[in-house]
């Protein structure tokens, strides 16, 4: 196959079982614990990666201690704001919310790393936040539906997630990188399970391990398809996931908009991918 088709395959191929992935969490999110889904979402990484390095003989080699610290705790927490924002929101506008890290990172970026973008990345910030605005629709400075709040909050989180894991990259490879987050991350999400031990059905642990394995075939995807394209063609692939879960909020959850917050999502959808083209 032609690597120029490669690359939109795999990476369309990967927004699909995340968008199963997130519909799952958003199905179960009603009568299941947030912790529980994390944890199962957690333990796919060492279900699956553990008997990788035990047959591979894979060593793992951690150069950075402080850079996982923080990597960890953005990940739990980014995770934790997303999964909340499907709870109580929309599965929409709460993705396309969270994808606005992609915009903080952008300007963290800039003011930090002297990071200094393309002009018209620059210019599409403040209508970023016109249709941040529009979307969100505070009824004052202080007053948010909580989906979006906690949508908004992650978006925050995973801005450190980017940046961390981006530093990571530069000494540690993905399965490394990978195997220790979601280990010790899993650890961590399971405290409240050993305190409070969740009562769930065998169906409902059945739908668990389906979100986990198919996100986790997410992640692999994602990787793998990195691998066949600059990263501004694939983050623009990415930016798929934004329809394509608004699409399975209006078909599976009759989720629907006001013509205001349609422009609101149009509109940050817009500089999300002329920002994901320049950069």
């Amino acid at each position: 196959m032609s690597l120029s088709y490669k690359s939109p395959l795999i990476l369309t191929t990967t927004n699909l079982f995340f968008v199963c992935s997130f519909s799952i969490v958003k199905f179960l999110s009603s009568t299941v614990a947030i912790e529980t889904i994390m944890l199962f979402r957690f333990l796919a990484g060492p279900v699956f990666l553990i008997p990788f390095f035990i047959l591979t003989k894979k060593p793992i080699i951690i150069k950075s201690y402080s850079l996982f610290i923080f990597r960890i705790f953005f990940g739990i927490s980014a995770m934790s704001c997303l999964f909340l924002s499907f709870k109580y929101g929309q599965i929409g506008k709460s993705m396309l919310i969270f994808e606005c890290s992609t915009i903080w990172t952008l300007i963290l970026g800039y003011i930090f790393y002297k990071n200094k973008p393309h002009y018209i990345s620059l210019l599409t910030i403040p209508f970023v936040f016109i249709g941040l605005y529009l979307v969100l629709q505070p009824q004052s400075m202080t007053t948010f539906n909580q989906g979006d709040l906690f949508a908004l909050l992650g978006s925050f989180f995973n801005t450190g997630v980017y940046i961390t894991l981006k530093q990571l990259r530069y000494s540690h490879d993905t399965t490394t990188i990978v195997l220790i987050c979601y280990f010790f991350s899993a650890l961590i999400v399971s405290i409240p399970a050993i305190i409070s031990p969740p009562m769930i059905s065998l169906e409902t642990i059945g739908y668990l391990i389906l979100m986990c394995s198919v996100g986790f075939l997410g992640q692999l995807g994602m990787t793998l398809g990195f691998k066949f394209a600059s990263a501004g063609i694939c983050s623009l692939l990415m930016l798929s996931i934004v329809p394509l879960t608004t699409l399975s909020g209006i078909l599976f959850f009759g989720e629907s908009y006001q013509p205001l917050v349609w422009l609101g999502i149009i509109l940050i959808f817009s500089c999300l991918i002329l920002i994901s083209r320049w950069q």
